[in-house]
């Protein structure tokens, strides 16, 4: 049994808001401490199983909004989809599953603010995740299955001078299999931290307002059910739901003789990785989504598989193998391309496709900025949360964009890959009229981050506002990596310590 820990005759009360990545973190490593409630406006606990549970089927679940939330980004003259999770768990639970730890020299500068370092974030890594092994209360991890196409695409990257190495970190020019979130048979995420938890989960409940004392300080929150008394807050609701909470806070107090949210800096240095695809149709079939979509022998094939304890498409959510490039070099990794094996005949159903995947055998080649220099904003226009990532607004992004259609179009026209290379989709456009390509064919990588860096100080706690805190992807100033599922974990169980130091008297 679990020793309870008492201060003063009772435990402090910490609310959490969000059940998501951060806050199913955060409350897992508090709760031995204190009493932790924790507030999901989202009342699915549910997750539907076969669908959630193995990696691969994650993407049924983005033509569902039962279980997924589709908005639209306006932005480069479109509409550009970003979905969010209904799901406890948040993202962790239906996206992410390719894993990344990401570059030491970000890591650094983040953690410099916060009185920390890179050796402390890499403590809290190999304290939550495990490698290869199936771990209880840990996120496992386990390299992708590879096939003929990836064999192809890191011997045509070893070509080029890429050598093998640890696709974790991204300090260096590296290719090889991706990590990807999975335990032998299911996926793995942040619902292992919750195994028997002590904490309290109000699922369905929205936080409409934060509650302060004269003095500024929190007292408790109200919802769309109840008011709750608290000693403390921590905001984790990801980027749009904490800016928004107090974008509104800072709105609908503006009249109150004692307005501490007035001053805070909220809603600026958002920042998303824009994702651009080339597509190619292949010489021959190798089992890729394409084929498995439009085959039921070959669903119930690859299932056998799957349970007998072979590795197979199934651990990962389609993306096999990657590298991490440095186009501009200037020593900086900046890129990370990503072998799919598939060929989507839209993105995710964005445009109400029946069929997700073309029929014809097809990979596609991702590219994801690392570190995008393009910034935006989120604002609140008549009552309602706006987002705007100003996607290619940096021109150093376009130039990055160009440089990698480059780079992927001399990739495929290289042995031994030029071999699976039946037809480039779109590809006089994308070396002709490569602007017009980006343009037309970005997409968000959902990776959101910033919005309230500014607002808190070395302990996370927002600035003016006593015992109010934040930690989640909106506190990053810069991607660390290339996908923000593990860095949000990691910082989550950094600030988890600094809290407990701070507050913690017994």
């Amino acid at each position: 049994m679990s020793k309870k820990i008492y201060i003063g005759g009772r435990k402090k009360t910490v609310i959490v808001i969000g059940g998501g990545t951060a806050g199913l973190t955060i409350a897992s490593q508090l709760q031995k401490f204190f009493k932790v409630i924790v507030i999901e406006k989202n009342g699915l606990n549910e997750h539907p199983f076969f669908i959630f549970k193995i990696p691969l089927l994650g993407g049924l679940l983005f033509k569902n909004s039962k279980y997924i939330s589709k908005v639209y980004f306006e932005s480069l003259g479109r509409k550009i989809p970003f979905f969010e999770s209904n799901l406890l768990g948040g993202a962790s639970v239906i996206n992410g599953c390719v894993h990344a730890f990401g570059s030491k020299i970000i890591w650094g500068s983040i953690l410099k603010p916060f009185n920390s370092n890179y050796n402390e974030a890499l403590e809290s890594f190999y304290k939550l995740f495990s490698l290869n092994k199936n771990e209880n209360k840990k996120i496992n991890l386990v390299k992708a299955s590879q096939n003929i196409i990836d064999n192809a695409f890191i011997n045509s990257l070893n070509n080029q001078e890429i050598p093998l190495g640890d696709m974790n970190f991204s300090d260096k020019e590296i290719c090889g299999p991706i990590l990807i979130t999975s335990g032998k048979y299911f996926r793995s995420s942040v619902m292992s931290f919750i195994k028997n938890n002590l904490f309290k989960i109000y699922s369905g409940e929205k936080v409409d307002k934060l509650l302060l004392d004269d003095s500024g300080q929190i007292i408790g929150v109200k919802t769309n059910l109840q008011t709750i008394n608290s000693d403390y807050v921590i905001l984790s609701s990801g980027v749009i739901g904490t800016c928004e909470l107090l974008l509104k806070s800072k709105f609908e107090t503006h009249s109150e003789k004692n307005n501490y949210f007035k001053n805070i800096s909220i809603g600026k240095g958002v920042i998303d990785h824009p994702n651009l695809r080339v597509k190619v149709l292949a010489t021959r079939k190798f089992d890729s989504l394409n084929e498995l979509s439009h085959s039921g022998y070959k669903k119930l094939l690859i299932m056998f598989k799957h349970f007998v304890g072979k590795s197979t498409l199934l651990k990962s959510p389609g993306a096999t193998s990657a590298a991490y490039l440095d186009l501009d070099h200037d020593g900086i990794i900046d890129t990370k391309i990503q072998l799919l094996q598939f060929t989507e005949s839209g993105r995710l159903g964005s445009d109400g496709e029946k069929n997700l995947f073309d029929k014809q055998p097809g990979f596609s080649i991702s590219i994801t900025l690392t570190n995008p220099k393009s910034v935006g904003a989120i604002m609140i226009k008549e009552g309602v949360c706006n987002v705007d990532p100003k996607y290619l607004s940096s021109k150093k992004d376009i130039d990055l964009l160009n440089k990698s259609l480059k780079y992927c179009l001399k990739l495929l026209r290289s042995k031994p890959l030029s071999d699976y290379v039946l037809k480039v989709l779109d590809e006089d456009k994308i070396e002709n009229h490569t602007d017009d390509y980006i343009i037309n064919n970005i997409f968000s990588g959902y990776h959101l981050i910033g919005g309230s860096s500014e607002a808190i100080d070395a302990n996370f706690e927002v600035k003016n506002i006593k015992k109010l805190y934040i930690c989640d992807a909106s506190v990053f100033k810069a991607h660390v990596a290339s996908n923000t599922h593990a860095p949000v974990v990691v910082l989550g169980d950094i600030f988890s310590k600094k809290f407990i130091s701070n507050n913690f008297d017994g």
